[in-house]
Order: structure tokens, then sequence, then C-alpha cells
């Protein structure tokens, strides 16, 4: 898994950007290729920056059939409560 420094970095380069050049705050994120996902990741990359939403391209293909037979493919991370 990615470290949490890294994801906030690349985050926050890419957030500035976005506003600088196109005046955009995105609302919604997009893993296209993760390895992994930290205990943390749930809360940096959703409500802590913004974030409506995150997709993520990659799944384990148990958990994706599991999901596909109970018709649950969708699903609400819900990571620590801030302190």
């Amino acid at each position: 898994a990615t470290h949490y420094m890294g994801m906030i970095d690349q985050t926050t380069l890419g957030h500035q950007f976005l506003l600088k050049e196109l005046g955009v705050v995105p609302k919604v994120g997009w893993q296209i290729d993760p390895f992994g996902h930290s205990a943390t990741q749930g809360g940096l990359l959703t409500s802590s920056v913004g974030f409506d939403a995150l997709y993520f391209g990659r799944i384990h293909y148990v958990d994706l059939q599991n999901r596909q037979e109970m018709a649950e493919c969708e699903g609400l991370w819900k990571s620590a409560p801030d302190n």
C-alpha cells in the first residue's frame, strides 16, 4: 500500500493544479490502479480532502464475484472518525 504522505502530497499537488489552471475543486476521486488500500486511506482520500466519492479500479476477484452474486457492488467505506 502507498504511504499516506505520498497520498497527501500527490492529492494536494493535483488539487492545487486543478484550482489554478481550471478553477475546479474536485469532489470525486478515482484510483485507477491501487495496490491495496491502507487503513487510513478511506479517511484521507474522502471527506478529509473534500471528496463526496472515491472509486477504485481494482478489486480482488473473489470479492467482486461475491458482490455481484449479492447485487452489492457499491459499498460505503466507513473510515475511523477524526479525533
